[in-house]
C-alpha cells in the first residue's frame, strides 16, 4: 500500500495504523495456520494454511470434508441445507485460488467439483447475505464449468451465468441506491465482502469486476464514517449477543485492522475473513485518507431499505417496500453514538413484515478506550427457532416494542411491551467495573471514563444485576411502558464530572407513557421530543428518510445511486447506474 501523508493530529493513529497492509496481513494470517482443522467446517482455515503451502495433507483432506457437505452429519446438529453457501463460497475460492498452485490434490478438485454439480447449495434461509453468497457462488461455478451440467439445476453452467450476472449486477446497484438491509452488520459485512472479493478476484466480466470493486470501497467507506478506531458503533442490523456486549467479538474488527489499523491488534478474537487477506483489493487511497485523518465529531446519517423476504421455501422474490431504516451516528474522537432514529413499518399484509427488526442492534453508546466500553438498552424476549431472532441482549422480532432518536450526543428511547411478551422489563448493558467513577441519583444513573461523562436516566427506575454471566454489567428496569435517555459529555463542555451531573439533573425530561411521547431538553442540544410517528427537534419536525448517505465524508441522495466522497477538498464519483468512478 501507499503510504499517507497526516496531520499532526492524526500521530497517534499513523504510530498505530501506519504499518503496511503486508504486515497487517501477515499477522492476521498467522493467527489463522494451524495443523488441527477439525474445526474447519468451511474451509476458510485450510486456505489459510494453504497460503503458506503448510500442513498441505491436513488442507486437503478438510477441504474434501467440507466438499462432501451433504454427506456427512452437520458437526453442531444444524441442518447442512443451512448453511451450505458458507461452504459453497469458501470452496469456490479454494478451486480458483490455489488449483493453479499445484497444492490441490486432485482428490479434493474432484470433490469440490462435485459439490457444485451434483448438488443444491443454496441455503434454506433467504436473508440478503444468504442470497449473495449463493448467487456468487453459483456464477463463478458456472464461469468454471461452462460445459457440465449443474443436475440440481437441470441447465450446463454456461446456461446460466449471463442470468446470474445480470441478477448480480441488478443486487449490487439496488443497493448502492438504498443501502444494505442487514445495514452495518458486524456479524454479516464479513460474508458480503466474501463474495464481492471473490466476484473482485476471480470474475472474468470486467464490468462485473468494477462493480464489486466500487461496491467494497462503498461498504469500507461506510464502515470507517461509523467506527472509532476500529469500534464499529452506533446502530446495526442482524448482531449478536457476544457482538453486542463487545467489539472485539466482531467479524468486522480484524478487518478494519487488516485495511486501515487499530490500537487494538492484541484484543482482536475472531479470525480475519480469510478472502479478504488474500485478495488483490485494496481501498481507494481517499478511504485511508478519511480512516486515518478524521479529528473533529461529524453526523452521518444514512437509510436503508427495508428487509423483504419471504418465510417460504423454496425462495420467491418479493416486492420491495418503500419504507426505510433511518440510522443516524454521532462520531467525536473519544465516543461514538447512535441509533435508528426511525423505522417505516412494512405495508398491511406484507409478506415481508414478519422480518421486522430481526437481530437488529437499536442503538449503541461505544468509547474509545476499550472494546467492552458499550452502552445500549434492550427488551430481551423470547429465544427464537435459531436462538436469537429476539434474543437476550439482541432483536425485536415479533415484537418492535422500542422506538428511538439520537441526536448528537443525545440518545433517547421509548418501549411499549406488548402483553402478551413474555418479559415485561428491559435491560442495559453497564460494564460497571469498566468506568474510573460511578454515581446513583434516583433514577440517574452517572459514569466516568477519563475525561467522558455519561447520564443514563431510566424512567422506571433500576436494579443492578449482582449474580451470574452479567453481574455488575446489567441493570434491569420493570415495567410494559418505560423510557431510557442517555447523554454524553466531556470535560471539554463541563469543568468536572460533579457539573455534569448537577447540568443534567436540571435537564427538564417529561414522558406520557399513556400516548407514548417523550421529551427532552438538554442544556447542549435543545428540545428533543418523539413519540411512534415522530421526531421533533427545536420543535420542528424531521423529515424521513433521510439520503441513503449523508454526512462530511460521503452524501448520496436515496435510491438515486450516485455516491459522492469527499476529502480534503477531493471528491470522487461513484456512479453506480454507469459503473464509473470519476475523480475531481
Amino acid at each position: 500500500m501507499d503510504y499517507i501523508q497526516l496531520s499532526d493530529d492524526a500521530e497517534f493513529l499513523a504510530s498505530n495504523a501506519i504499518v503496511s497492509l503486508e504486515e497487517r496481513s501477515s499477522y492476521l494470517l498467522d493467527k489463522q495456520i494451524q495443523k488441527d482443522l477439525s474445526k474447519d467446517l468451511y474451509g476458510g482455515m485450510a486456505i489459510a494454511n494453504l497460503s503458506k503451502a503448510m500442513y498441505v495433507e491436513e488442507s486437503n483432506q478438510s477441504l474434501v470434508r467440507s466438499a462432501e457437505w451433504f454427506e456427512h452429519p452437520h458437526p453442531y446438529g444444524r441442518d447442512p441445507q443451512g448453511e451450505s453457501d458458507f461452504a459453497a463460497i469458501k470452496l469456490m475460492r479454494a478451486l480458483y485460488q490455489l488449483e493453479s498452485t499445484g497444492l490441490l490434490r486432485e482428490q479434493t478438485t474432484n470433490a469440490i467439483r462435485n459439490f457444485y454439480l451434483n448438488h443444491d447449495f443454496e441455503s434454506k434461509y433467504k436473508s440478503e447475505n444468504h442470497m449473495l453468497l449463493f448467487h456468487t457462488s453459483r456464477y463463478l461455478a458456472a464461469q468454471k464449468y461452462p460445459q457440465e451440467c449443474f443436475e440440481a439445476y437441470g441447465k450446463k453452467g454456461g446456461e446460466f451465468l449471463e442470468e446470474e450476472g445480470n441478477l448480480l449486477r441488478e443486487y449490487l446497484v439496488f443497493r448502492a441506491k438504498r443501502g444494505w438491509a442487514e445495514f452495518d452488520s458486524s456479524s454479516y459485512l464479513p460474508e458480503v465482502m466474501e463474495c464481492l472479493l471473490c466476484l473482485y478476484d476471480f470474475a472474468c466480466d470486467s464490468e462485473l469486476v468494477k462493480l464489486a470493486g466500487m461496491m467494497l470501497d462503498l461498504l469500507m467507506l461506510d464502515m470507517v464514517c461509523d467506527s472509532l478506531d476500529g469500534l464499529y458503533g452506533g446502530a446495526h442490523g442482524r448482531i449478536y449477543a457476544p457482538v453486542a456486549l463487545d467489539h472485539a467479538r466482531s467479524g468486522t474488527f480484524p478487518l478494519y485492522y487488516l485495511y486501515f489499523g487499530h490500537r487494538f491488534r492484541e484484543e482482536i478474537q475472531a479470525p480475519c475473513l480469510i478472502a479478504a487477506i488474500c485478495s488483490g483489493y485494496r481501498p481507494h487511497q481517499q478511504i485511508y485518507e478519511i480512516a486515518l485523518g478524521r479529528t473533529q465529531p461529524y453526523v452521518h446519517q444514512e437509510s436503508k431499505h427495508l428487509h423483504c423476504i419471504t418465510c417460504e421455501t423454496p425462495h420467491k422474490r418479493l416486492p420491495q417496500e418503500d419504507g426505510s431504516i433511518n440510522k443516524y451516528t454521532y462520531y467525536t474522537p473519544r465516543y461514538i453514538i447512535g441509533a435508528v432514529n426511525f423505522q417505516d413499518s412494512y405495508r398491511l399484509g406484507s409478506e415481508a413484515g414478519w422480518y421486522a427488526h430481526h437481530q437488529q442492534h437499536q442503538w449503541d453508546l461505544s468509547l474509545a478506550e476499550d472494546t467492552t466500553l458499550k452502552i445500549f438498552s434492550h427488551h430481551p424476549g423470547h429465544h427464537g427457532t435459531e436462538g436469537s431472532e429476539h434474543g437476550y441482549w439482541t432483536g425485536d422480532l415479533g415484537c418492535g416494542c422500542g422506538h428511538f432518536f439520537g441526536e448528537k450526543n443525545v440518545v433517547m428511547a421509548m418501549y411499549q411491551i406488548p402483553q402478551g411478551q413474555a418479559l415485561h422489563w428491559i435491560h442495559l448493558h453497564v460494564p460497571r467495573d469498566t468506568f474510573d467513577e460511578v454515581k446513583e441519583e434516583g433514577n440517574y444513573l452517572f459514569l466516568r471514563k477519563s475525561g467522558v461523562y455519561i447520564s443514563l436516566f431510566i424512567h422506571n427506575g433500576y436494579d443492578w444485576t449482582e449474580e451470574g454471566e452479567y453481574a455488575r454489567k446489567e441493570v434491569k428496569s420493570h415495567g410494559r411502558c418505560n423510557a431510557v435517555i442517555c447523554e454524553v459529555g466531556d470535560d471539554m463542555s463541563f469543568p468536572d464530572f460533579a457539573t455534569f451531573r448537577r447540568t443534567i439533573l436540571q435537564n427538564r425530561i417529561v414522558f406520557d407513557p399513556i400516548n407514548m411521547q417523550l421529551s427532552y431538553h438538554s442544556s447542549l442540544v435543545g428540545e428533543l421530543s418523539m413519540d411512534k410517528s415522530k421526531r421533533t427537534l427545536h420543535g420542528k419536525s424531521i423529515a424521513f428518510p433521510y439520503p441513503t448517505y449523508n454526512g462530511p465524508y460521503m452524501f448520496s441522495t436515496f435510491n438515486s445511486g450516485i455516491i459522492e466522497v469527499r476529502s480534503n477538498e477531493k471528491k470522487a464519483t461513484y456512479d453506480f447506474n454507469q459503473i464509473t468512478v470519476k475523480q475531481e
